[in-house]
């Protein structure tokens, strides 16, 4: 049976160059933000949730959520970022659900990729083969996300500091994948780790 690496890592580790390569390997990419990020959307499933807790302030002018705007609240209150999580959650299990699914029916993928930010809180390491976490030295995750998201140093602290700490990713974790310095040192190890998957 097509075995499931579940990839995870803090905000600002690589994770995305991780998938990326992944999928040049024949992966099915599985991508919870992305399903995360559509689930919010107007008239998805955790819109009128979202907007019922929060408020209008969020919105733009279309009446779409505003991540930015969102985010700001949650990643400096740990109440709100809790609400947030309990509502979008369960929506995005079912879809990765549903998506794991279609992998498993996909004849041009070697393996699946469950590639999400939050596979431990929404318990969805019990679904994969193999758990791998992408890390990176802490002042290059700060790098990385202030030139991302084009924020301060002080919000994109508290956004890391809002997740799992580095100890506790790497103990649940099967693979651990050093991000901190060049890709072709990131390839070596994600080569390496891909043959006791495939092989």
């Amino acid at each position: 049976m097509k075995k499931v690496i579940g990839l995870t890592g803090g905000t600002g580790s690589g994770k995305s160059v991780v998938s990326d390569y992944l999928r040049q390997k024949r992966g099915f990419i599985i991508d919870a933000d992305r399903i995360g990020h559509e689930i919010i959307k107007r008239g998805q499933p955790a819109y009128d949730e979202i907007i019922d807790h929060f408020g209008k302030g969020i919105l733009d002018l279309s009446g779409e959520i505003v991540r930015k705007n969102l985010g700001a609240i949650v990643f400096q209150n740990q109440q709100e970022l809790a609400f947030l999580n309990e509502c979008t959650h369960k929506y995005i299990k079912q879809e990765i659900l549903r998506q794991i699914a279609l992998g498993r029916q996909d004849g041009q993928s070697r393996f699946m990729v469950l590639d999400a930010a939050l596979l431990f809180e929404v318990a969805l390491e019990y679904f994969c083969d193999s758990v791998w976490v992408v890390l990176a030295d802490k002042e290059v995750q700060l790098q990385r996300i202030m030139a991302r998201d084009g924020l301060c140093r002080e919000i994109a602290h508290a956004r890391i500091n809002s997740q799992m700490k580095k100890e506790e990713y790497a103990a649940k974790a099967q693979i651990l994948l050093d991000n901190s310095k060049d890709l072709p040192w990131l390839y070596g190890q994600i080569d390496t780790a891909l043959k006791k998957i495939t092989d």
